[in-house]
């Protein structure tokens, strides 16, 4: 596409999609402005896991070096468990990248982000623009803030998160839909003594290792929407929840400070059919928010990134390149949020019989088996 009009590519939302479309624009010769409605940035204490997909799209980019410094490989067997630590299923990180072409990398978020902030510039990033509204014209687009400043830009990317204002004015029929379940996170100093995701009923507890002996964790639990936390605090909530279950479990909850521990109601967003209109388009969480079962998030997010700064750099126009980017990302995310809603459904079942059926099917399920389901969806080449 033609990079010669003298207008830049907006992007609302800094997170990780959004640097992620920038860095990828900017290598690709397009000029980029990214605009994030927080006025200051703020270390969210969360791991990340990249997959082997995600992993791929960062060494297209050239960021090998901000992996080796950041992340921390996965080598250690980890797998599936019970809730008392029986092993159900296990994990070999080492027969993950063999299959899937990459290492599975973990890093902390706030610390990925902050060094795509650093790739991309300050420069091209404005915080404190909340975005109103758009319009467009054959020409181009223009952005409305709430301090009442205006840009023009040659298109617009939505990458502004499940609560996308951009999604809500191209498509404000989009439908949200709980969970059923309320997520809990948190970083740890220590060193993990299991790796892993322990199952119980309508319980779930992940053990993640990041790098300078951090462990990043994950705990969810059936609950109603909007449920009030407990009045003790989280992390009582939180030992009184996983009383009984590893030992492992109860001493990350006691070494991570009240303060980072971050909770959430998790949510998805019902599949689109399509994620733009003429000059505006969706990325990332604004198009196809997915429960946080396959740890795909971000890494579809990178996806995205990537395969859009390569349609527009190989092709003609926006509307042929935003066609080209559709076609390749649309039936593969829809697939990753289905998957991935059902995978959680399944991981909060309560009853006694159907856990005790679930456990049972992981546990003989050929480690091979779980690699090929792996891989159809970790194990992808983004552009391909």
């Amino acid at each position: 596409m033609t990079r010669d009009k003298g207008l830049p590519i907006l992007i609302i939302g800094a997170g990780i999609g959004g640097l992620a479309t920038a860095l990828a624009l900017q290598q690709a010769g397009f000029s980029v402005r990214v605009f994030e409605r927080a006025s200051e940035v703020r270390d969210v204490g969360a791991g990340l896991t990249l997959w082997p997909n995600a992993v791929k799209v960062l060494q297209r980019l050239g960021l090998d070096e901000m992996l080796r410094d950041l992340g921390l490989p996965e080598t250690a067997m980890s797998g599936f468990y019970s809730a008392q630590g029986k092993l159900l299923a296990p994990l070999s990180p080492a027969e993950i990248e063999d299959k899937l072409g990459a290492p599975t990398i973990v890093i902390h978020r706030a610390e990925f982000q902050a060094a795509l902030r650093e790739k991309v510039g300050s420069d091209a990033l404005q915080l404190g623009a909340r975005f109103v509204a758009f319009e467009q014209d054959e020409n181009g687009v223009t952005v409305s803030f709430a301090d009442g400043q205006q840009v023009r830009g040659h298109l617009l990317i939505g990458a502004d998160g499940i609560h996308s204002s951009i999604l809500q004015q191209l498509f404000p029929q989009s439908i949200q839909r709980y969970a059923g379940y309320t997520a809990w996170r948190g970083v740890a100093a220590a060193v993990p003594q299991m790796i892993g995701e322990f199952w119980g009923r309508g319980l779930r507890f992940g053990i993640v290792p990041l790098s300078r002996e951090r462990v990043y964790w994950f705990a969810s639990c059936n609950a109603p929407e909007n449920a009030t936390e407990a009045p003790e605090g989280r992390r009582e909530e939180l030992l009184a929840m996983f009383k009984g279950w590893h030992p492992a479990i109860t001493t990350l909850i006691e070494e991570t400070s009240v303060e980072e521990i971050l909770r959430n109601d998790i949510y998805d967003l019902k599949p689109l059919s399509h994620w733009s209109e003429g000059r505006v388009v969706l990325l990332g969480d604004a198009a196809h928010a997915m429960t946080p079962n396959m740890g795909q998030g971000a890494c579809q997010a990178l996806e995205d990134a990537f395969v859009l700064a390569q349609g527009l750099q190989h092709t003609q126009s926006i509307a042929e390149a935003l066609y080209v980017y559709q076609q390749k990302r649309l039936k593969r995310t829809n697939m990753v949020v289905i998957r991935s809603r059902q995978i959680g459904i399944i991981g909060q079942w309560e009853h006694p019989f159907a856990c005790w059926l679930r456990d049972r099917a992981l546990m003989l399920t050929p480690r091979h088996l779980l690699i090929r389901q792996l891989a159809s969806v970790a194990g992808h080449t983004p552009g391909e």
